[in-house]
């Protein structure tokens, strides 16, 4: 009897759109996936594609974890991803996922380093670059603040003054205004909100996080103050 041969391992290619830094790269959304599909099929892998969005900054990659929890479970046995910064938010994160890999026993490769961590030498140079990455980091975070301060300086406001302001509509604004001035505590204003369908600026539901940002919005605590 003939044996039906092993199945191809299978390759996640997770691809992190994060719009500032997808300017900076060049590697946008249609590219990644090129990118990885090609060197994880030369290796011999199928492949599924695994799309997240958001900052760079944010913490949050529910898509990732899952991704992390095939892989462990051994539905999935290689990671790719094109940069660093694109897969982990910071060195220790980084590096949590490499030791997940060895330990675990699947392939994490990171195209634009041309390493993995099936190599001692793959290992290093993911510690390396991982600490430069997070380097950049905090430089920007820097730079940033000190813009921050030099606008303040200036007796300029962020929010109101100059840069982004909110996008809901001024009557939603008033009214979140108004009901926090009776004494509603940020659950009570979300939940009317939500109860009588007033959209947020992004949709879907309001959370009392969302109610926050808009009463500490510079523009907003005057009139609140009032």
């Amino acid at each position: 009897m003939t044996k039906t041969p092993d199945p191809a391992p299978l390759a996640l290619l997770y691809v992190r759109v994060s719009t500032g830094r997808q300017a900076k790269t060049g590697h946008s959304v249609d590219s990644q996936p090129v990118i990885l599909r090609t060197a994880a099929e030369k290796a011999g892998y199928v492949v599924e594609v695994i799309t997240e969005t958001g900052s760079g900054r944010n913490a949050a990659r529910p898509a990732l974890a899952e991704a992390m929890s095939r892989l462990k479970s051994g539905k999935a046995q290689a990671l790719y991803a094109v940069d660093i910064d694109r897969l982990a938010r910071s060195t220790q994160h980084l590096l949590e996922i490499a030791t997940a890999s060895t330990k675990q026993g699947w392939r994490l490769v990171v195209t634009t380093t041309d390493v993995d961590t099936s190599t001692p030498a793959g290992v290093m140079f993911f510690t390396m670059c991982a600490a430069f990455a997070q380097y950049e980091s905090g430089m920007i975070s820097q730079r940033v603040k000190r813009q921050h301060e030099a606008r303040r300086d200036r007796g300029v406001v962020w929010g109101k003054d100059e840069g982004r302001r909110s996008a809901l509509p001024a009557a939603t604004v008033a009214r979140i205004l108004s009901l926090r001035a009776e004494g509603r505590t940020l659950q009570a204003i979300a939940d009317a909100l939500t109860g009588d369908n007033v959209p947020t600026a992004a949709g879907g539901r309001w959370y009392p996080s969302t109610i926050v940002k808009t009463l500490n919005s510079p523009a907003n605590r005057p009139l609140l103050a009032a």
